[in-house]
């Protein structure tokens, strides 16, 4: 099986670069223009990122599900009339993220478990040995304080009307603290992995004869 790959499950870097671009160019565009000149200019930022990526031989599975919550986000924005609501999706989305990670952990069931098994079957095993459980909630801990940190961070600044910083605070805890949180899986869980090759057969039917 391929190892573990959290860059390619969510687009690798220009991914999320990608992913930033609408966001960056609503808050730009309504500085000096109506909010549906921001918005419109927001959508069409995303839809030009689709076309490239296409035109490069890109997935477009990230660029289409950008696009989606681009549209939920916008649409928030222009029902409130301000611009500062399209960036609320995004810190509850974190806020619940922070939640979840921090609850499996206490239920023993960290989630960064199912995900690298589900990636990696290499470590399906998570579950039976301890070490690997360990390294595991190590993991979604990791996790957990990137999410955590990226909802109070953004809210604090959305509360206290600091739209202006909303798009570049938004776009610096984007790759940079991704980064870091996908090499700190990656260490705690190096040397947890399990060929298959590796794994003891469970078969029942014939046994080897004793020597």
């Amino acid at each position: 099986m391929p190892p573990l790959d959290f860059a390619e499950m969510i687009g690798g870097r220009r991914g999320v670069i990608d992913a930033s671009v609408p966001g960056v160019t609503l808050v730009i565009v309504d500085t000096f223009a109506p909010l549906g000149w921001a918005i419109g200019s927001a959508l069409v930022a995303a839809v030009i990122v689709a076309i490239i990526r296409k035109l490069r031989g890109e997935p477009l599975r990230q660029a289409a599900m950008g696009l989606v919550g681009l549209a939920a986000a916008a649409a928030l924005a222009a029902l409130t009339g301000n611009a500062k609501t399209y960036f609320l999706p995004g810190i509850l989305l974190n806020a619940a993220y922070a939640v979840l990670t921090v609850v499996s952990i206490i239920v023993g069931r960290p989630l960064l478990g199912y995900v690298a098994a589900l990636i990696d079957r290499g470590y399906a095993h998570w579950r039976t040995d301890a070490a690997l459980h360990r390294a595991a909630s190590q993991a979604t801990a990791m996790w957990a304080g990137v999410f955590a940190l990226r909802a109070c961070v953004q809210g604090y600044l959305y509360v206290h009307d600091h739209v202006h910083w909303l798009a570049p605070v938004r776009l610096g805890m984007g790759l940079p603290l991704w980064a870091l949180a996908v090499a700190g899986t990656l260490f705690v869980l190096e040397g947890n992995h399990q060929e298959e090759t590796n794994r003891p057969s469970t078969s029942t039917g014939t046994s080897s004869p004793a020597p």
